[in-house]
């Protein structure tokens, strides 16, 4: 499956806390695109924080944050699920992929931005997984089972209590990968949004990470795209950590 990378853009100031909405507006600093040891046209931010850093020098900062990338799918893997005179119903997979050549990400934001339609009806996440709602002993090997019941929630699965899932659940229970995360606090910010997002905070945030959706979209609407971005805490090893924002990429959630 293709990619597109989500590069490192932005340096945030302290101030911006990563469970807050991506926000542009006066706490960042862009990084410029070439970056050489005679560049003399940095963040300002990078010197007002190097302390964090030791002896490094600005441009050798900014090389160690622009190492690290974030490969998403150029498509969601959809189905759908239900449809009526009005809306289809999707479950919609993403596949993410982290490039982290040096150091760790302590904490990640992950957000999906459903593009506008010519719709007068717009497209909503009706939920999200992995959600903080979900109780850990479910997370096995960094797979969960869920089921989605007629309000297109996630239910999750386990064999001992299949045979007790409320009838009104419609679906063959869909094992979930959640990549290879361990140790990882995770927040979703909840659902009937076209803005749903994640937040993860821990050791393990490294590698694969998947994140699904279920969503509502006018039947009329014969393709789905969104923007996807993502912001995080990078800390290089032994020097202090820095927060820095993505560009912003559009990918395809469903085509008929």
């Amino acid at each position: 499956m293709n990619s597109k990378l989500l590069e490192p853009k932005y340096i945030f100031d302290d101030e911006y806390q990563l469970n807050q909405t991506i926000d542009l507006t006066g706490n960042y600093e862009q990084i410029p695109n070439d970056i050489t040891e005679n560049n003399q046209d940095l963040p300002d931010i990078i010197g007002r924080y190097r302390y964090k850093y030791k002896n490094l020098e600005p441009w050798e900062i900014v090389r160690l944050i622009k190492q690290t990338r974030i490969e998403i799918a150029e498509y969601a893997e959809s189905t759908i699920i239900s449809s009526d005179h009005k809306y289809d119903k999707i479950k919609a997979e993403l596949g993410m992929n982290i490039i982290l050549p040096q150091g760790k990400i302590e904490q990640l934001r992950f957000e999906v931005s459903f593009k506008e339609n010519n719709s007068d009806e717009p497209i909503i996440a009706v939920d999200g997984l992995p959600s903080d709602l979900f109780d850990e002993k479910y997370l096995v090997k960094g797979k969960v089972n869920v089921a989605v019941d007629k309000l297109l929630k996630f239910i999750p699965v386990t064999a001992n209590i299949s045979n007790l899932l409320p009838a009104d659940i419609e679906l063959e229970p869909w094992e979930f990968n959640l990549g290879r995360m361990r140790d990882v606090k995770i927040d979703f910010s909840g659902g009937l949004t076209s803005q749903p997002a994640w937040f993860f905070q821990g050791n393990g945030i490294k590698n694969d990470v998947r994140v699904a959706l279920t969503i509502k979209k006018p039947k009329n609407l014969d393709k789905v795209t969104a923007d996807v971005r993502a912001a995080w805490v990078y800390k290089p090893g032994l020097f202090g950590s820095q927060k820095v924002g993505s560009d912003v990429k559009n990918i395809l959630i469903y085509e008929e």
